[in-house]
């Protein structure tokens, strides 16, 4: 099963060898059988589990946030048109980047 977050990406131990990023495309660096929370109720009620962890190395960047808040946007915008100007941004912003 994939967790996923705004910056990771969990499955079980030895479910995926590799992940791509959901915002950007870019093959994701793991950290193998890492014990903890992979959500905020885990974190809250002091649980973990064993699981592995991929991360987007572009996560910190400020070009991927952007495109992150890209697609959140599209995802909550109504307009039909106002999608498309927003892919238009997206696709500018992982085109300059050289990640299409």
């Amino acid at each position: 099963m994939l967790f996923s977050g705004k910056q990771y990406l969990y499955t079980k131990p030895g479910e995926r060898k590799e992940l791509s990023c959901p915002i950007c495309g870019t093959k994701c660096d793991v950290k193998r059988n890492c014990y903890g929370p992979t959500c905020f109720a885990e974190a809250v009620g002091g649980l973990g589990h064993l699981h592995d962890c991929f991360t987007c190395p572009h996560r910190d960047e400020d070009w991927h946030q952007y495109a992150s808040q890209l697609i959140d946007q599209k995802r909550d915008c109504a307009s039909r048109r106002v999608r498309k100007l927003i892919d238009l941004d997206l696709q500018e912003t992982l085109e300059k980047h050289c990640i299409s």
